[in-house]
């Protein structure tokens, strides 16, 4: 109970200054864990030989440098991070979304990786970071400044239903009144949550969602049924795919050949609770 109050606390009595210090604490308890299994100087090795840059997977060449508490980052420099939507993400690449929310943006993965590609290919994409952390959001900006894409990742700390709905609808009225004669731009909501996902992903309090292309993380540990309940959501106006957690063989990745094994398996660990699974909502119509 103290513990819990405590939280309360530091999360919405303090503001900013509260989240980052709970922030700091997450960080540290996630560095004493990735110490305690014998991960840290093999992960900082390795990393420095890839000169902190995604060696595979579609963000394949972002410098991504390591943040604290950040214990999955080699596996995300490995291009072994969520690599069971590798192929769903260049799908959602393809399709050219003009807006992208990232809601729990952490520290940029994929809102830099996803600005940095779609500028590549010529296309002008505004990017909406969503994280409550002002250690995240720092390390967003930074890594956007890093990969020359500062301009198209817009940080936020919080957004709920009724602001998402209005964060669509915005977009797609700027990018009609801008092109009057084009199709209707689409949009990308990726959302990674612990469990918030139940509550932000209404459509019929967000109507802007039925033509709007989703990858939502889910979290059934957190919010029990919530997977079957946004399949139920979305199944009438979007082909629902569904990809559950695969486990990793170090075996995969050269890089880890002269590990111990426990260090290589641990490397590629991401520590996730169980249940979980992804949900890739692509939308079927735009207008």
């Amino acid at each position: 109970m103290a513990r819990g109050t405590l939280r309360r606390l530091l999360e919405h009595g303090l503001g900013a200054p509260g989240r980052a210090l709970l922030a700091w604490r997450t960080r540290g308890q996630a560095e004493r864990l990735f110490a305690q299994r014998g991960l840290t100087h093999a992960a900082t090795r390795l990393a420095a030989g890839l000169q902190d840059i995604v060696s595979a997977g579609p963000f394949r060449g972002l410098h991504y440098p390591r943040h604290r508490g950040d214990i999955v980052h080699l596996a995300k420099l490995l291009g072994a991070y969520e690599r069971e939507l590798h192929v769903a993400v260049e799908r959602l690449i393809l399709r050219q979304p003009r807006l992208i929310v990232n809601v729990g943006s952490g520290d940029g993965y994929y809102a830099v990786g996803l600005a940095r590609r779609l500028s590549a290919a010529g296309v002008t994409t505004r990017v909406v970071a969503v994280d409550p952390d002002p250690l995240a959001q720092r390390a967003c900006r930074a890594t956007a400044r890093r990969n020359v894409v500062a301009d198209m990742v817009v940080p936020m700390v919080r957004v709920d239903t009724a602001m998402l709905e209005r964060l669509l609808r915005q977009a797609r009225a700027a990018e009609s009144a801008r092109l009057p004669e084009a199709p209707p731009s689409r949009s990308l909501v990726l959302v990674d949550a612990e469990g918030f996902e139940d509550a932000l992903l209404d459509p019929v309090r967000a109507p802007a969602l039925a033509q709007t292309d989703l990858l939502v993380e889910t979290h059934d540990f957190a919010a029990p049924g919530v997977t079957a309940r946004l399949t139920a959501r979305f199944e009438r106006t979007h082909d629902v795919e569904r990809i559950e957690v695969a486990a990793r063989d170090a075996a995969d990745f050269p890089l880890l050949a002269g590990e111990p094994a426990a260090v290589s398996a641990g490397l590629v660990d991401e520590f996730r609770h169980q249940p979980q699974s992804w949900l890739v909502l692509t939308a079927r119509a735009v207008t």
